[in-house]
């Protein structure tokens, strides 16, 4: 049957079918710890019972309004998000980079609104993944994900990760008579996953805030590192940046699709009737979905056992890597920080993947060169154990 699938994926002959809290198995009985969580998506497990009941009880009632009409779930998540993150307004899709391509869009009428039509230059970063549409794409800091689709939107321009020199000669004026920078917006994730965990130095850091001052917009891209990842709800925030918009996904359908974009109101302000929607964009079904897991998110003391899990982990994987290398094997240092982690590898990752798995353990990569966990942020200690001791079989000469 796999032969009717388009071949974008590349070959896979791993069959799940079915899945409980951190496991799952396949068509022929084989367990797994799940360290993909549908890459971020399944952050409290499979078939998780606030998840499963929110969803079976939205099912009962109707599947799909359409946003001609309103539709309670949504508006009952789009109130709690913008009050737990901190926002005014909500616009929901259905995945991320309908959620970038939103917040793109937002950026740019916003300024036009205010009789700027020059100031549309958005600055993202090497490395960076923010989707495969076109804006989205556009902006990816990424060559392989870009190259083979052009011509690609104007007015985006690709900086050196981390290279605060660089940032700020971007954003002064091209015109020799002008007095304001054209950019409009900063489109940054708090750690850029996809590209090789790499985390937004404390310098970078200031001088987003810097920019921000200066009336330069800041986009947080948070649709892998948001929603209790790193510990908190928003990473951005926990790094000491208040974005001006943030985009979500992954975990906030609890594995249906789902997507937000959250801003101020200054910029919900500039959107009027018509200039943006989605058909599908806050399913209700998922929209009960969302309700539930943040729900999960906000129980006390639920992102702090995140933190201190996430710390075990760390420690962990520091041991394995120190232990590793000292038997010649290339590996290290650990990355990331909560449950978006891993460590660099020196060797054939693809075959390290394979041997987790045989081990009975699913991880991903992360650029070219990183073995990535990303565990449901339920996963308990003696699961965190577990991973370890898998981990610990596969790394060997």
């Amino acid at each position: 049957m796999e032969n009717f699938l388009l071949h974008n994926y590349g070959d896979r002959d791993l069959v799940i079918a079915r899945g409980r809290g951190s496991w799952v198995w396949d068509d022929q009985g084989n367990q797994y710890l799940d360290c993909v969580a549908g890459v971020a998506v399944n952050a409290l497990g499979h078939a998780h019972p606030a998840v499963v009941a929110a969803v079976q009880g939205q099912l009962a009632n109707y599947l799909h309004a359409s946003n001609l009409y309103l539709m309670k779930p949504q508006m009952e998540l789009g109130a709690a998000l913008c009050r737990a993150l901190g926002f005014d307004k909500a616009f929901f899709c259905n995945s991320g980079t309908e959620a970038n391509e939103g917040a793109l869009k937002f950026v740019r009428r916003f300024f036009q609104t205010r009789g700027q039509e020059t100031r549309f230059r958005i600055l993202t970063f090497s490395g960076s993944f923010h989707g495969r549409t076109y804006g989205a794409m556009a902006a990816t800091g990424q060559d392989k994900i870009r190259n083979g689709f052009g011509p690609l939107p104007e007015g985006f321009q690709v900086l050196p990760v981390n290279d605060v020199a660089a940032f700020e000669a971007a954003l002064l004026p091209t015109q020799g008579n002008a007095s304001v920078t054209e950019v409009s917006a900063v489109l940054f994730e708090p750690i850029e996953a996809e590209g090789g965990i790499i985390t937004q130095s404390p310098e970078m850091i200031a001088a987003l805030a810097r920019a921000q001052k200066q009336g330069v917009l800041l986009i947080a891209d948070e649709i892998q590192t948001g929603l209790g990842r790193t510990g908190s709800l928003l990473a951005s925030r926990s790094m000491g940046l208040d974005p001006d918009l943030v985009t979500l996904a992954k975990p906030l359908g609890g594995g249906l699709p789902l997507g937000a974009v959250l801003m101020k109101e200054a910029v919900a302000a500039s959107i009027h009737v018509g200039d943006h929607g989605s058909t599908f964009g806050g399913n209700p079904v998922a929209c009960a979905a969302g309700l539930a897991v943040l729900g999960e998110l906000q129980r006390d003391g639920f992102l702090a056992d995140v933190a201190a899990r996430g710390e075990l982990l760390r420690k962990g994987l520091e041991d394995l890597v120190s232990r590793k290398s000292a038997e010649g094997i290339s590996c290290g240092p650990v990355v990331g920080k909560g449950f978006l982690t891993g460590f660099k590898y020196g060797g054939d990752l693809g075959g390290l993947i394979t041997a987790c798995r045989r081990n009975g353990l699913l991880v991903h990569r992360a650029g070219g060169d990183v073995l990535r966990l990303l565990p449901p942020l339920n996963m308990t200690v003696e699961e965190i154990g577990s991973l370890i001791d898998r981990l610990d079989k596969s790394v060997v000469k």
